[in-house]
């Protein structure tokens, strides 16, 4: 468990709860966001077609999941950077996390967020 993961399991129990109840669990709030900064990274690097657009799209979801966390009281644009820096520290040492994540629980995840 990351630093990041143990101090999201730490914010007070009415946080966690909201948190829970959009994302299923406070671990796959961690997930989505995780993804969602890899997916974000690796569109910019590979600059596929129409790249900006769906930089502008995942953008748009990462702000809308920061404003959700902060609806709960917590700050979410730091949990979102410390997620993303989580990512990060992983990409640069060569590490790749996994997740008890489905695609379908990902994407219904994502279309709530995008909203």
């Amino acid at each position: 468990m990351t630093e990041t993961l143990k101090q999201i399991n730490e914010l007070p129990e009415k946080v966690r709860i909201a948190l829970s109840e959009m994302f299923d669990s406070v671990d796959k709030l961690y997930a989505v966001v995780y993804l969602i900064t890899k997916n974000e990274h690796l569109t910019d690097l590979e600059k596929p077609e129409r790249y900006e657009e769906r930089l502008n799209t995942i953008r748009h979801i990462k702000q809308n999941i920061e404003n959700f966390v902060d609806t709960t009281g917590a700050n979410g644009a730091d949990l979102v950077a410390d997620i993303s820096s989580d990512y990060f520290e992983d990409y640069v040492n060569y590490r790749e996390q996994t997740f008890d994540l489905t695609n379908d629980e990902f994407l219904m995840m994502i279309r709530k967020m995008s909203i």
